[in-house]
């Protein structure tokens, strides 16, 4: 299964990891030529690809805005209570991320 580090579909560009545990994944980027950075998610387990996937690839689905802030939030929480490898720059994301949403 590969880990969101690893996924990166043509469509995303100016992307920054804000959460990886190895099984779920978030992102803030630009899809598909987008002036404003939206948050991507997906889980990284039950088949090779992950979920989603499409026609044999890993692929980020796109988090409504009206769920966005709750997500980030508790992503942030989730990050700041964790040992996680890669803690400080996924926090930092988090707070770019936030900043760009205006929460």
């Amino acid at each position: 299964m590969p880990n969101g580090t690893n996924v990166r579909p043509q469509k995303w560009n100016n992307v920054i990891d804000l959460y990886d545990d190895g099984e779920y994944s978030a992102i803030w980027g630009n899809y598909d030529g987008s002036q404003s950075r939206v948050l991507g998610v997906r889980y990284n387990g039950g088949t090779k690809l992950g979920y989603p996937n499409m026609a044999g690839n890993p692929v980020w689905y796109i988090e409504p805005k009206f769920l966005r802030k709750t997500i980030l939030l508790s992503l942030l929480e989730k990050v700041i209570s964790s040992n996680l490898a890669n803690r400080n720059e996924y926090i930092n994301n988090l707070i770019i991320a936030i900043q760009e949403e205006n929460i």
